[in-house]
């Protein structure tokens, strides 16, 4: 998911809709510098409150790397979300939040998932 297709799905909700989580302010993904994180907050936000964190991301000159340099993002950018700007869990902070909001069990990995979903 880029920066423009996540503004999207937030901007589709009705005007003052009030959603059980937010988002972070953004930060650079330590995965790769040049792509966009968030953190997903356990606290009520508005519609309007998302969309000010998400278009941060671009209206902010630069971002810096966890190891130095800085980076600029745009509607094209690399969504990710991660507990905070010093992880990066390869995909582990979703599973584990996925689960908590579905209040389903967590999985060792996708695939796993996808199997027991599939298969039973």
């Amino acid at each position: 998911m880029n920066l423009k297709e996540f503004r999207e799905v937030v901007s589709s909700a009705d005007k003052g809709k009030m959603f059980n989580y937010g988002i972070s302010s953004p930060f650079s993904w330590r995965g790769v510098y040049e792509e966009v994180a968030f953190s997903i907050i356990p606290f009520p936000r508005t519609r309007e409150q998302i969309l000010v964190e998400i278009d941060k991301a671009i209206s902010t000159p630069f971002f810096y790397g966890h190891k130095g340099g800085a980076y600029s993002y745009d509607d094209d950018t690399e969504v990710h979300f991660e507990e905070d700007r010093s992880g990066y869990s390869d995909g582990g902070y979703c599973s584990r939040r996925i689960s908590e909001i579905e209040q389903s069990e967590m999985y060792e990995s996708p695939e796993i998932r996808l199997v027991k979903l599939a298969f039973s």
